[in-house]
């Protein structure tokens, strides 16, 4: 029928992933501090290698995420972005260490 199956621990880890989302928007904010003045993305030339790791990574998520939308694979587009935030943006990225090979 109309039942929806729902697994605590499950449960738990969407918590985790939005605990990681608010406190990953609040170290950012906070890093660029209340005068920040953001430039128009075609004016941004990343120079950093993290940053242009980082943006490679999020294409890569953008396409596999529109990818499975198009072939009506919610799950499939839920994880590629679950997957970028957590283990790019978050655990490599904000942290600052070297990228895995």
């Amino acid at each position: 029928g109309d039942d929806v199956r729902l697994d605590v621990g499950t449960a738990l880890n969407y918590r985790h992933f939005c605990n990681k989302i608010w406190n990953a928007v609040k170290f950012v904010l906070a890093a660029l501090g209340p005068k920040f003045v953001p430039q128009p993305p075609e004016e941004t030339v990343p120079w950093h290698p993290m940053d242009r790791w980082v943006l490679s990574r999020l294409a890569r998520a953008a396409g596999e995420c529109g990818r499975r939308m198009e072939a009506l694979e919610v799950h499939g587009a839920v994880a590629a972005v679950h997957h970028f935030w957590l283990r790019s943006f978050c655990d490599v990225y904000l942290v600052g260490g070297p990228p895995p090979v």
